[in-house]
């Protein structure tokens, strides 16, 4: 029961929770930044990059079959599992690559195997924080979150290429596997909210029972949806911005600016969610975060110098970390705990395929069409989109499934 559950800064189920969630986006970033690198230098293709990325990604699609599965075991099973599993691939990867014997070939299979733990390690997460805080605490605990992971990944992506200059590809993911195998023994000592009870089903009506589900709703049927519209809003950005930044002189140098401070606008905007606490409403403070991008992608259109550019950047990374913090809130309150793992792996499938697709669509034009459009119209879009969200809410009940939403 919730209420039973200590306040948030005596609940040591939820900060070791949040100490394993940092240390995973920690890891998942060294890792990305580590075998990069070491996919490069044994290739020497921009191409075998590609390739191994996109093969991290492709079992994504499988997120709805295994979100199925998610929500048919205990809780505490995926999670464990995958920090394991993820852990054992790491160790093998250095291993091989100490020894000299890891090839492109292997480190691709190595990429659609994390991927695939990825697909269903992420949707066994979300709603965890239901079962872990207080109905009060909830904000504060998702502000948390999102604040350590933003950090983390920061941290992963800056200093990944530091800790393989000094330490090497290899030795940089024997260590990091070894942090997965630590974190997955910890996790045995997290007290998880059972799952509710329920009717034994076949798996195929599990899996069509959770499609049914996910569009019993307006709002809940369009919860993806505007993930995908905040992964597609960064798509340009990652096309655009280093052109845009030669232009005005700043060169690579404000690309990475320009980035850090999307981050530290997110880390800024988590934080902003945990003094809010209680007195957050997801249901506005998704709208309204959500319009603001869309102002700030028109805004970024008219910019003319590096540092108009970067203080947009500081405010876009807060809103969009807002928007988040609203999305993972209004999941919690719109979903019943025994449809998690499926709703969830929808989420999660259509929300990271956002910023690919859109990247896809762009690619023929962005060479031919003037930055500024491509920015204005992605901001147009953003607020349109924002528009559909707000009559989606307008059609949804004020509670459902026993967490606020309101």
């Amino acid at each position: 029961m919730t209420s039973a559950l200590p306040a948030l800064k005596h609940n040591f189920n939820f900060w070791l929770w949040w100490f394993a969630s940092a240390q995973s986006a920690l890891g998942s970033a060294l890792a990305g930044v580590a075998l990069s690198l070491l996919v490069y230098r044994l290739s020497g293709s921009a191409g075998a990059l590609g390739v191994n990325l996109a093969l991290s990604l492709l079992p994504g699609l499988l997120s709805p079959l295994l979100g199925t599965l998610i929500d048919r075991l205990p809780v505490r099973l995926p999670l464990v599992l995958g920090d394991a599993l993820r852990g054992g691939f790491q160790l093998a990867a250095g291993a091989l690559a100490l020894r000299g014997q890891i090839s492109v070939e292997a480190l691709n299979v190595l990429a659609f195997l994390g991927g695939l733990v990825g697909a269903f390690y992420g949707p066994a997460g979300m709603g965890v924080l239901a079962g872990l805080v207080r109905p009060g605490d909830l904000a504060r605990a998702t502000g948390l979150m999102q604040s350590s992971n933003s950090t983390m990944n920061l941290l992963g992506l800056v200093g990944g290429g530091v800790l393989v200059g000094v330490f090497g590809s290899a030795g940089l993911l024997v260590a990091d596997g070894a942090s997965f195998l630590l974190m997955a023994g910890l996790l045995l000592l997290v007290r998880f909210a059972p799952r509710p009870v329920r009717v034994p089903a076949s798996f195929w009506a599990d899996f069509t029972g959770g499609l049914r589900y996910a569009r019993s709703s307006t709002a809940l049927a369009l919860l993806p949806v505007l993930g995908f519209f905040i992964n597609a809003t960064l798509a340009p950005m990652e096309m655009l911005v280093l052109p845009r930044m030669k232009e005005l002189g700043a060169g690579a140098a404000g690309y990475g600016l320009f980035f850090g401070m999307l981050v530290g606008g997110q880390i800024l905007g988590s934080l902003a969610v945990v003094g809010l606490g209680p007195r957050l409403k997801p249901r506005a403070l998704s709208v309204w975060a959500f319009a603001a991008a869309g102002m700030l992608l028109l805004t970024l259109a008219l910019t003319r110098t590096a540092p108009q550019m970067y203080a947009v950047a500081l405010l876009l990374g807060a809103a969009l970390a807002l928007v988040s913090s609203a999305i993972s809130l209004l999941f919690i309150g719109l979903v019943a705990p025994a449809y998690f793992g499926r709703v969830g792996s929808l989420l999660n499938m259509v929300s990271t395929t956002g910023m690919p697709l859109t990247l896809l669509l762009l690619a023929p034009v962005a060479d031919r069409v003037p930055i500024w459009t491509m920015f204005a119209a992605s901001g147009a879009v953003t607020l349109m989109a924002t528009a559909v969200w707000r009559w989606a809410l307008s059609r949804e009940p004020l509670e459902r499934e026993g967490s606020p939403a309101t």
